[in-house]
């Protein structure tokens, strides 16, 4: 393919040399003719010696400008053709045309000296063109001809320096990088609107916003609030499903014309209006953090949603990491009885398991988690799933997708799913009532269907479907678990503290009479004005008195009284408090069952616990 290009440009050049034989032989017959003394003249001044030989400096000076212009040209053609430019035939053309007609004009005026600067202006202007043409849009890194560039290009190539490239404004700081991103959003508009943000009001913004994201990850935030207010910014960060105010001597706080700055700047990134403060706006970004031996950063998208407030604006982030916390049951439940369950559960040949949690209690990683202990090799497994919100990849599972941003819904492709007669069927976030109608039916052709559904516990899954208006019979007859989770903060290895229970703990938990100590958060005692305080916050966790998070699990399995309340025509209330009766008489007695185990064993706290099932984010 090059190849044909420089013989394509070989033969423009022998064009062009041809004409300029043609048009010096013409000056020739000019300056014999009844031009006398204007031929006279443009010998002296013009392109000849008076002896009517061509002067071999001014000769010279045009094979220079020639070659020049043929360097300039190859490269325009190599560096078109690198950045993949659809226009890159146009600038070949537009450099051989413009070059070759500043050339004839040059030769029909007869003073050399007027001519030249034409010659240069037909070299020189079709280049800077595609330089400015092509500099657009792209990062300061990536631009030629600027001032840094050519500085940088003669040290190192002509005077043969080592120079190392001065850190651009947005490379400096934080060891993160951030960069447009999203679903259905065209590369080049990605591209744009990094540049844009990274180089908006000398990176400041982009600057202070990177600080900030880097902070949180390594606080393991999972979610940021920033509260632009009248007066003030604050800062929240969510680590291990807790909200935590972020005080000053922790995150430096940003001036009013700061906070303004990043606020434009983090709208820039998703294509958002930074001058609409007012409305719903939101978009994705994609982190590039901590490099690893090998040079490969580690990465983390990101949902950036705004909204206005009375006093002002609140930014609200969601990190959305690639990978589970954890990748099989052993590994998020330490009960070897809970563990048997819950595998035995997902191997059944047949029925509907429904797998529930409230909002921010890990559904996606405990979904991830069952789908890694199924026997994913003796059967036919297929998942179901949308594009707009992937999950992890899990092996030997046959993935069909839809697209809900093109108003596509599970139904669009569970008809082609079940023909094709998997033995079992994942469907994350089934979101309508046929999707679930038809997963009632299709338990009924021995299959194992496996869904998700947002619920606080396995009990109110069951009346939230039912809600939701799938039939109760239907529901009966296919439904054989609810397996609903929740995360509970672990207490710091470094900093937990021993204390005596109370008599009530131990009565409310069911704990062994005989229990002598259980754990809690440490406690900073406040001391005697004049005093010396010897509290040093923890290191390990941040000084919280909790770090990372473990399950505890209501499973509740479908027994044949539970399905004659299902199927019951009853009022839904009367039916949930059935069913709560029933669970407890046949012995599952929901989250604290396991709450109880891991405060008797010093893994969580009494206090966490309580706080953990009353559904409290603070």
């Amino acid at each position: 393919m090059r190849l044909e290009k420089i013989k394509k440009c070989s033969r423009y050049a022998a064009i062009v040399a041809l004409a300029t034989v043609v048009l010096l032989t013409f000056a020739d017959v000019c300056a014999a003719g009844q031009y006398d003394d204007l031929a006279k003249e443009a010998m002296t001044n013009g392109w000849r010696n008076d002896g009517m030989t061509i002067c071999p400096i001014k000769l010279g000076i045009l094979l220079i400008i020639y070659l020049a212009w043929v360097a300039s040209t190859g490269w325009c053609n190599n560096d078109s053709e690198r950045l993949g430019d659809p226009d890159q035939s146009k600038w070949n053309g537009i450099n051989m045309i413009v070059f070759a007609s500043a050339f004839v004009v040059a030769l029909l005026i007869p003073i050399f000296w007027a001519g030249l600067p034409v010659v240069i202006l037909g070299w020189l202007v079709p280049v800077f063109v595609y330089v400015k043409a092509r500099n657009k849009g792209m990062l300061d890194a990536d631009k030629v001809m600027t001032p840094s560039h050519l500085s940088f290009w003669f040290k190192t190539k002509v005077l043969k320096m080592k120079v190392k490239p001065k850190p651009l404004p947005y490379e400096g700081g934080s060891p993160i990088q951030i960069e447009a991103t999203g679903l259905n959003v065209d590369e080049h508009v990605k591209m744009l609107r990094t540049v844009e943000a990274r180089n908006y009001e000398d990176s400041v913004g982009y600057n202070f916003f990177r600080e900030l994201l880097y902070h949180a990850l390594h606080a393991r935030a999972t979610e940021v609030i920033i509260d632009f207010g009248a007066e003030e910014t604050k800062f929240q960060y969510q680590i291990d499903g807790v909200y935590h105010l972020i005080p000053d001597a922790v995150k430096k706080p940003w001036l009013r014309e700061q906070a303004d700055v990043v606020a434009a700047t983090a709208k820039k990134l998703v294509g958002a209006n930074p001058d609409d403060r007012r409305n719903r706006q939101g978009g994705y970004i994609k982190l590039l953090y901590d490099k690893n031996k090998k040079g490969k950063p580690k990465t983390c998208d990101a949902l950036l949603q705004t909204a206005g407030t009375a006093t002002g604006e609140v930014f609200k982030i969601v990190f959305q990491f690639k990978t589970a916390s954890f990748k099989n049951v052993s590994e998020i439940c330490d009960d070897h009885d809970r563990q048997e369950k819950m595998r035995a559960l997902i191997n059944s040949d047949k029925g509907l398991v429904v797998l529930a949690t409230a909002p921010h209690q890990g559904l996606k990683t405990l979904t991830t988690v069952m789908f890694n202990t199924a026997d994913r090799f003796t059967r036919d497994f297929s998942g179901v799933e949308d594009v707009q919100h992937p999950y992890e990849f899990i092996e030997n599972i046959t993935t069909t997708k839809y697209d809900s941003a093109k108003g596509q819904t599970p139904m669009d492709v569970l008809p082609d799913v079940y023909f094709r007669e998997p033995k079992v069927v994942l469907i994350r976030d089934m979101v309508t009532l046929d999707a679930w109608k038809l997963a009632c039916e299709e338990v009924k052709n021995d299959r194992l269907i496996i869904s998700t559904f947002r619920a606080p516990d396995s009990v109110s899954a069951i009346i939230g479907l039912l809600k939701f208006g799938v039939e109760p019979e239907s529901l009966a007859s296919a439904l054989t678990a609810v397996l609903s989770q929740r995360l509970v903060r672990k207490l710091c290895e470094t900093c937990k503290e021993e204390i005596k229970p109370d008599p009530r703990v131990i009565q409310q938990l069911g704990l062994d009479p005989e229990t002598k100590k259980i754990y809690r958060k440490r406690v900073h005692e406040p001391v005697e004005p004049g005093q010396r305080d010897y509290y040093v916050p923890c290191e390990d966790c941040r000084d919280i008195g909790f770090k990372n998070r473990v399950a505890v699990y209501d499973m509740l399995e479908i027994t044949d009284e539970m399905r004659q309340v299902i199927a019951a025509n009853a009022d839904l209330a009367k039916k949930e408090q059935a069913l709560r009766q029933l669970a407890f008489k046949s012995g599952q007695r929901g989250f604290l069952v396991d709450g109880a185990r891991l405060v008797q064993k010093g893994v969580t706290s009494y206090e966490e616990l309580v706080r953990c099932l009353s559904g409290k984010t603070n």
